[in-house]
C-alpha cells in the first residue's frame, strides 16, 4: 500500500531556496549545451541585536546601515541592514531564456525559487567555492517578477510565456 502511494507523490528536491531581491548584472549565454540566463540577486537582510550599553541618540553618530529602536519589551535594539548577493543561473531552452531576457531588466524585484549549488572556481591559482542558485526550466523552480519600474506588474505575461514554452517541448 505504501509503495503505491509513494509512486503517486512527486519527489521534490531537498535543497530548495526562496529569495526575493533586486536583480542586476544580467548575462545570457550557453553552459555546455544548455542556454543560460544569469544575473546577480541582491537581498536585504535585517538583523536585530540587543544593545549592551546605551547608544547616543543622534542618528548622525551611527553609520547609515545601523539604527537603534525600542523593542516591544522596552529594550534598546540595534538594527543592522546587510546586503547579500547571490548568483542565479536560469537553465533551459533558448526560448525560455529569451522570454526571461525580454521581461526582466536591471533593477527589477524578483522572487527566485531554486536549488543551491556550490561549484569550484579557480581564482589566482586557488580553488574557491562559488555558491549559485540554479533555476531549471520545469523542475519545481521559478523566477517571478514582483515589481518593475518600467513594466507595471507584467508577471502574468511572463508566466504565460514560460508555460507555453514548457508545453511546446
Amino acid at each position: 500500500m505504501f509503495s503505491s502511494t509513494f509512486r503517486r507523490l512527486a519527489i521534490r528536491p531537498l535543497n530548495r531556496v526562496t529569495m526575493v531581491g533586486a536583480m542586476h548584472d544580467i548575462q545570457v549565454g550557453f553552459l555546455d549545451r544548455c542556454s543560460v540566463f544569469q544575473f546577480t540577486l541582491t537581498c536585504t537582510v535585517l538583523d536585530f541585536q540587543k544593545v549592551a550599553e546605551p547608544q547616543p541618540k543622534s542618528p548622525g553618530s551611527l553609520p547609515s546601515s545601523t539604527r537603534t529602536a525600542p523593542n516591544p519589551n522596552g529594550e534598546e535594539v540595534e538594527k543592522h541592514i546587510n546586503k547579500e548577493q547571490y548568483t542565479v543561473r536560469c537553465l533551459g531552452s533558448e526560448a525560455y531564456t529569451e522570454a526571461l531576457k525580454n521581461y526582466l531588466d536591471d533593477g527589477c524585484i524578483v522572487r527566485v525559487i531554486g536549488r543551491l549549488k556550490t561549484t569550484e572556481v579557480v581564482d589566482a591559482g586557488k580553488k574557491q567555492p562559488f555558491p549559485c542558485i540554479i533555476v531549471e526550466q520545469g523542475r519545481w523552480s521559478t523566477v517571478s517578477l514582483v515589481h518593475s519600474l518600467r513594466k507595471q506588474r507584467r508577471d502574468w505575461q511572463l508566466q504565460n510565456i514560460l508555460t507555453s514554452v514548457a508545453t511546446l517541448e
